[in-house]
């Protein structure tokens, strides 16, 4: 399911879509005190050819004995995040990150009015009723193509 936006709307549509809970967050970057979890789906300038995924940065905490969030971050891929690794990280929006890694080749108000792509994975809403189905089976029995047409209904 993707949509288009400008970029100065699309945050807040994201924020206002309840149907992305449940989107699996990916790792994209870690080390033994540092890493940062990163949203499952992600927004496409194509005329930059760039991708940008919210995240949060998360420490190491040894008392915990987990990683534990500390802020928030934008990360910048180039093209596909599927082939790249990400080529630039902000505590900030969209709109500011994206300007700032452009070092002022557009201006902010340029920035806001390009046009965008909200990506949403798919295969997760697929996974997920996949394992409800295997869950089903398991508590009750009844094998799973019954039981995804019992749960049509």
């Amino acid at each position: 399911m993707n949509k288009k936006y400008r970029l100065c709307d699309v945050e807040e549509a994201v924020s206002e879509m309840d149907e992305l809970i449940d989107v699996d967050d990916d790792i994209a970057e870690i080390d033994d005190d540092f890493q940062i979890v990163v949203s499952g789906w992600s927004v496409y300038v194509e005329s930059l050819n760039l991708t940008l995924r919210q995240g949060i940065a998360c420490v190491w905490d040894a008392e915990e004995g987990l990683f534990m969030p500390d802020f928030d971050v934008t990360i910048v891929y180039e093209g596909n995040i599927e082939t790249q690794e990400w080529l630039y990280y902000e505590q900030d929006g969209m709109v500011v990150t994206l300007g700032n890694w452009l070092n002022g080749r557009l201006s902010c108000e340029q920035i806001e009015q390009l046009w965008c792509e909200l990506i949403i994975p798919k295969q997760n809403k697929e996974q997920k009723e996949s394992e409800f189905f295997t869950a089903a089976t398991a508590i009750t029995g009844i094998p799973s193509s019954l039981s995804a047409t019992l749960h049509s209904f």
